[in-house]
């Protein structure tokens, strides 16, 4: 109850938003006019306006604060932006103090104070946009910039026709890494935008090295330490998976970096991880059809809260509320297993499931964001969730979860973000430092 009152109050983020925009930005045009235009008598409307966007910046920096305890956001971009915000806060509070004093302080200071606000407030809101939209949001349709292709593959009759590279590779280094390796981009020489252009090589040699993984430039830098100067993709971009890594280390070794190495030629574990990533003729209309539109409606009646994330996918984002549940959670459960599939967000927080009804929740394959907090769940219940293999975000806040709960959880390859405050656990638990140095954020704060 307590996360979702956070979570709701801190939604209101985006809407308050653009309110300390607009008074400090105003606050500037007014001293402009004061300037230029000679209107002494506008100087206290200039200090007013700075006062306002200060408290207003304030306020928005702390909703935005307890809009990031409810997860799922990008870990270094998050940071960044909260950094900027309060920088923002701080700024605008000192231009206010300045402008007001400007006798004492002097007309340099003041219009220099001035600039860097506009400077920490174009900084916020750039990566504010990128965390909402994309790192490339800004600059994705400027007139004269290079177009991003898409990063969907080629779209095929049959899953016999995919081919590794062009299939499953590509889409991959679209993704990961040809934000700085592309044409217009080529970051230590190296152009990651066609096969061609591979072979090419960057300023350290060749790429890659046909049937010998262990050599290859590419594996190597995949493959080493996160904190390593050389580990690609750099500058905080997220990091290939370790099934992402397993398709590049087959095609290089097995397939022998051949760029029409057939898919249906890899091992079966690939194979079975890369069908759903494919573009298959009518695959994204058929699975949005399977979707019963009749079953969730009813789904609606019983007091389910549901929302499609994608029209295409057919993910759905399932949210049964604490007065909803009226001790009938693990019934109503049971009526989430016929659109098990379609379930990629799924909220139960303070419904009083039990460790029993986590079996039912570890047969939804493609969940990605699971919030079961303030329920009795405990150790026992949460070492079922270990087959969760798509999990990204798990929050246990106010359940009975002690450091042993932590060691199934450290299977859960995907696992990107974990909220454990008010539990049994120690934040100083080496458990915790273990998953922590995995990759995973721990979110212990309120």
């Amino acid at each position: 109850m307590i996360q979702d009152l956070i979570t709701f109050i801190g939604r209101f983020h985006p809407l308050w938003v653009h309110l300390p925009i607009g008074f400090l930005i105003i606050a500037v045009f007014f001293k402009a006019y004061v300037v230029l235009g000679k209107k002494p008598a506008m100087q206290e409307a200039v200090s007013f306006s700075l006062l306002l966007g200060t408290i207003s910046a304030l306020i928005a920096a702390v909703l935005g604060f307890l809009l990031s305890q409810s997860g799922g956001y990008e870990d270094d971009l998050l940071v960044i932006h909260l950094m900027a915000g309060w920088t923002t806060v701080i700024i605008s509070g000192i231009a206010w103090w300045v402008n007001k004093n400007e006798l004492r302080f002097g007309r340099k200071l003041n219009y220099t104070v001035l600039g860097f606000m506009i400077l920490a407030l174009s900084v916020t809101g750039h990566f504010g946009g990128s965390l909402t939209h994309g790192e490339d949001y800004l600059t994705a349709f400027a007139p004269f910039g290079e177009k991003q292709k898409e990063t969907k593959g080629r779209v095929l009759a049959k899953v016999e026709d995919a081919e590794v590279f062009t299939d499953v590779i590509q889409p991959i280094l679209r993704s990961k890494c040809q934000s700085c390796h592309r044409s217009g981009k080529s970051k230590g020489e190296l152009n990651l935008a066609s096969y061609e252009t591979m072979l090419q090589g960057g300023e350290n040699g060749p790429v890659f090295i046909a049937a010998d993984a262990e050599k290859s430039e590419l594996i190597r830098r995949v493959t080493l330490p996160s904190d390593h100067e050389d580990f690609m993709p750099a500058e905080g971009k997220k990091p290939l998976t370790e099934a992402e890594i397993q398709v590049l280390i087959w095609w290089i070794a097995k397939g022998k970096a051949d760029p029409k190495a057939s898919l249906m030629a890899a091992d079966e574990e690939i194979i079975a991880w890369a069908k759903p990533r494919l573009n298959i003729l009518g695959g994204e209309k058929m699975l949005a059809v399977s979707i019963d539109t009749v079953h969730l409606k009813a789904l609606e009646k019983m007091g389910f809260r549901v929302r499609v994330l994608s029209h295409e996918s057919g993910a759905l984002d399932v949210v049964l509320p604490s007065d909803a549940a009226k001790d009938r959670a693990s019934e109503l459960l049971k009526a989430l297993l016929p659109i098990k599939d379609q379930i990629y967000w799924l909220s139960l927080a303070g419904t009083g499931i039990q460790d029993a009804d986590m079996a039912q929740i570890a047969q939804f394959p493609n969940l990605q964001r699971l919030r079961i907090e303030n329920n009795p769940v405990s150790d026992s219940g949460i070492s079922g969730l270990r087959s969760l293999s798509k999990l990204e975000s798990l929050n246990l806040n106010g359940t009975k979860v002690s450091g042993a709960g932590l060691e199934p959880l450290a299977e859960i390859n995907s696992l990107k973000s974990l909220f454990l405050w008010n539990t049994a656990i120690d934040p100083q638990d080496q458990r915790v430092e273990k998953i922590s140095a995995a990759g995973v954020k721990v979110v212990f704060g309120g």
